[in-house]
């Protein structure tokens, strides 16, 4: 069992936003580390290329996407980032996008209307809600002739509810509408499968629950796209090809990237499909000890096309009593858990992952609550 460096005074529920790097990959990027002070030049001119190769190389396979259509990029947001700078946008072009999307990238959204005169519309996927199906009708609903591009969760960072994203990408296909994929939480959580069915882009996050080093995040653009995206900080090597130009962007640290492998490895040897599996039954657990010790609804049936290691549930409060929550279970009981203000309404997210959390800490957490919101 991997060592994780998780302060065991803490009940750490919160998965979702930052994994826990356990320390024997610590200690892989320590040795890239030092390799590159040992000889920089050799290491960042010379070798990098071959290292970024071989990474790519293993993290398409997990992912099955196109290896020459696959790069590194710091984290999912910087991924998005690179697209939604690049697309060639005209005046009056929409993006389509949910109210369960994450807010750094309503803000990215936001930024290419100013400089793009597109605009941005938010289908409303309800929340509750009983089936996948209800996801795919309130999307559909959304698109006007006017919509060039689709940027839709796989798992949505404020709900955790999982979209059906493969009905979402054939939807988009038929309608001849390029689609972005926002699979930050995808990697080490589903089973990912880019070459069946791919997006025109897609960006996935490898330090949350493949557990890679922090800065470890995967973009993939289908081959009609190349040509067209750039990353966000234009280099030596702009106008010469997708890997070439994200390889090198200016002079950073590389070793997080270079870890990417090690982090499959482990996570496959943790028993891959049913490591995953073992999360879900967690949260399974957690979200009905959570809702009974409160006594609310839980906002959508126990089906695991709609969630799995992490789940959010309602709290009986109204926003206004939200504040100082999040501190005060981290201060007063030890807990860290994100308590969520969305839509009007107040959430509490849980995660489970089996190396770390037990049932017994979802207890803790439902004490805790009603506790405060007392």
């Amino acid at each position: 069992m991997p060592t994780h460096l998780l302060d065991p005074t803490i009940c750490f529920l919160n998965h979702g936003s930052f994994g826990s790097t356990p320390q024997e990959l610590l200690d892989l990027q320590q040795d890239f580390r030092r390799l590159m002070e040992r000889e920089p030049v050799d290491f960042l001119v010379r070798e990098r290329d071959s290292r970024w190769r071989s990474a790519v190389a293993s993290v398409s396979s997990f992912l099955r996407s196109d290896p020459e259509s696959t790069v590194f990029v710091h984290n999912a947001t910087s991924g998005i980032n690179a697209v939604i700078q690049s697309f060639p946008w005209d005046r009056g072009d929409q993006i389509l996008t949910t109210n369960h999307r994450y807010d750094a990238v309503r803000r990215t959204l936001e930024h290419a209307m100013h400089r793009h005169g597109v605009d941005v519309v938010e289908a409303q996927v309800p929340f509750p809600l009983d089936s996948p199906e209800q996801i795919l009708d309130a999307i559909g609903a959304a698109i006007t002739p006017q919509t060039r591009m689709m940027v839709v969760d796989h798992i949505a960072s404020p709900t955790a509810i999982i979209f059906p994203i493969d009905d979402v990408i054939r939807m988009a296909r038929e309608r001849g509408i390029a689609i972005l994929v926002d699979g930050a939480h995808a990697p080490g959580h589903l089973d990912v499968d880019l070459q069946t069915n791919p997006p025109d882009f897609w960006v996935g996050n490898l330090h949350k629950w493949l557990c890679a080093p922090k800065g470890c995040a995967v973009l993939v653009v289908e081959k009609q796209w190349h040509h067209a995206v750039h990353p966000t900080a234009i280099s030596h090597d702009y106008g010469t090809g997708l890997q070439a130009e994200f390889r090198w962007t200016g002079t950073l640290d590389p070793s997080a990237w270079m870890c990417a492998p090690a982090a499959i490895e482990l996570h496959q040897e943790q028993g891959g499909p049913s490591f995953r599996a073992a999360h879900h039954d967690l949260v399974q657990q957690g979200r009905r000890i959570v809702a009974d010790a409160l006594d609310v609804d839980l906002p959508h049936p126990d089906d695991p096309l709609l969630y799995g290691a992490m789940a959010t549930i309602p709290l009986p409060c109204d926003v206004d009593a939200l504040e100082g929550l999040w501190m005060r279970l981290r201060e007063h009981h030890k807990i860290e858990v994100p308590i969520l203000s969305w839509n009007g309404r107040s959430f509490v997210r849980i995660s489970g992952y089996a190396a770390y959390n037990t049932p017994a800490q979802y207890r803790k957490l439902a004490s805790a609550l009603r506790s405060e919101l007392r």
